[in-house]
């Protein structure tokens, strides 16, 4: 293991970006992809744009001091073959992974009423 990180993240705070900024804010943060589930589970987009918020942070905790400059769309929260949360490196984040040995992120999710957290995993 080289590294772990955990993050949680206000689902009322995630909702009230999204209605202050909207598509600036869903933009700016998220892929398609992210959007796209966000959008299918309409009555839940703010938890879980969330719990994707979550992961992209923890995985840069799990880095450690390592300098980067990940932006949110080099990281990306997708679904694994049976279904599973699956982080997606991109650009800086597959560069800072490597640059601290790591060959692989491993992430989960949960969000319970209020509250959404992500816990990530490098190895």
């Amino acid at each position: 293991m080289i590294g772990v990180g955990i993050d949680i993240v206000q689902v009322t705070r995630v909702a009230g970006l999204l209605q202050k900024y909207g598509d600036r804010f869903r933009n700016r943060c998220f892929s398609e992809a992210e959007l796209e589930l966000a959008h299918q589970r309409r009555q839940q987009e703010a938890a879980t744009l969330a719990a994707r918020w979550a992961a992209k942070e923890a995985f840069r905790k799990a880095l450690g001091p390592y300098p980067h400059q990940i932006t949110w769309h080099d990281l990306e929260v997708v679904h694994g073959e049976s279904g599973e949360p699956c982080l997606q490196l991109h650009r800086a984040a597959a560069s800072a992974l490597a640059a601290v040995g790591g060959s692989r992120a491993h992430v989960s999710l949960s969000h319970e009423h209020d509250y959404a957290v992500a816990v990530v995993l490098l190895e």
